[in-house]
C-alpha cells in the first residue's frame, strides 16, 4: 500500500511540473513560431 501512495505522490508531483512547465511554454509559442519564421525565412 505504502508503494502506491508513493508512486500516486510522484506522479502528482510530475503532472503538477508538467502543468508549470505548460504554463510557461504556452504564452511563448507565438514568440518562438514567430522566431523560427523569421530565422528560417
Amino acid at each position: 500500500m505504502a508503494g502506491n501512495e508513493d508512486f500516486k505522490e510522484v506522479f502528482n508531483w510530475w503532472y503538477f511540473l508538467g502543468a508549470v512547465v505548460a504554463l510557461l511554454a504556452f504564452p511563448l509559442l507565438p514568440t518562438i513560431a514567430g522566431w523560427f519564421t523569421f530565422y528560417f525565412s
